[in-house]
């Protein structure tokens, strides 16, 4: 869970948020450069003497430069530099412009830490990966791949680099949607291997300083248990010139897919709409489930 050598751009004018925030990821070893005001925050990332950042975290709603301006200028010098942002604001409006304008993520206010850390574990990884890309894949026409893996055997960072690795050079994605198209894959990954596989309720995260996480713990006793251990996630995916898709199974008990919508923009937004669901239904072109509810197929398509 270490991070030693990571760097962070933490922006918020609540001096509240930017200490809590702040404490959290320097908890597991990051280097956070915090800021109250974005233009220094910006000078900062723009002086050729400054650490090579990994990720850039913002508030949206900010007097002067607020957290659309802060993606805009980054993305025209950082264009592979993943930002997320985070907001108050309940209106899934927000969500939707955010994904428009680039960010990576969002997270309502007030945070959920222990979210928020993992994502941003998640992406910094993913940032890192996506660096490594190979350009020559770019004359690839199409492919298939079949994963199969026990719930103890699966290794979902090692699995999202073989799932997203071709986005890029397929012109599925671009260097400023990469981040939240894989986060959305994760998210699927996830939800099948931890609510699926091993039925872990959510509902059950603790506070990311509290001294027991009961969902840590739980998801521990199960995977050493045989009866939730031994159960299979299937992945397969599909990519031609035209169309990307990844059919994600499990063998947990499902959930009623039927009660799901599109996110609608003047809906309201659960405190942990950066992850799950919303994000995959908002990132994805076409998101199906199976009549069970252990299957998901996210599709997307060439611009």
């Amino acid at each position: 869970m270490n991070r030693r050598g990571t760097h962070i751009l933490l922006i918020d004018d609540d001096l509240a948020v930017l200490e809590m925030v702040q404490t959290a990821l320097s908890h597991y070893g990051m280097e956070v450069h915090a800021y109250p005001d974005a233009a220094q925050a910006m000078e900062l990332l723009h002086n050729p003497n400054a650490p090579a950042f990994d990720m850039v975290l913002s508030d949206i709603n900010m007097e002067g430069m607020d957290g659309f301006d802060v993606i805009h200028k980054v993305k025209a010098t950082h264009p592979h530099l993943p930002v997320a942002l985070m907001t108050g604001q309940a209106s899934m409006d927000y969500a939707i412009q955010a994904m428009r304008f680039g960010a990576s993520n969002l997270f309502m206010k007030p945070i959920a830490l222990r979210d928020l850390v993992q994502s941003v574990f998640h992406l910094v990884d993913l940032h890192r990966d996506f660096r490594k890309a190979d350009d020559g894949l770019r004359g690839l026409v199409n492919e298939r791949r079949h994963f199969l893996f026990r719930s103890d055997e699966l290794d979902i960072p090692s699995l999202m680099h073989h799932l997203t690795d071709r986005l890029v050079p397929m012109g599925f994605a671009s260097a400023s949607n990469i981040d939240v198209i894989a986060m959305a894959i994760h998210e699927a990954l996830v939800n099948a291997l931890e609510h699926g596989n091993l039925d872990l309720d959510s509902r059950l995260k603790g506070d990311l300083f509290a001294e027991e996480d009961p969902y840590a713990a739980l998801r521990a006793k199960r995977m050493a248990d045989p009866q939730y251990a031994g159960r299979l996630v299937e992945v397969r995916l599909a990519m031609d010139t035209e169309r990307f898709e990844v059919e994600i199974s499990d063998e947990g008990q499902g959930f009623d897919a039927s009660r799901l919508s599109p996110p609608q923009p003047d809906s309201e937004m659960a405190p942990h709409c950066g992850r799950g669901l919303p994000l995959i239904l908002l990132v994805m072109d076409e998101v199906h489930f199976n009549e069970k509810g252990n299957q998901v197929r996210l599709v997307l398509r060439r611009k």
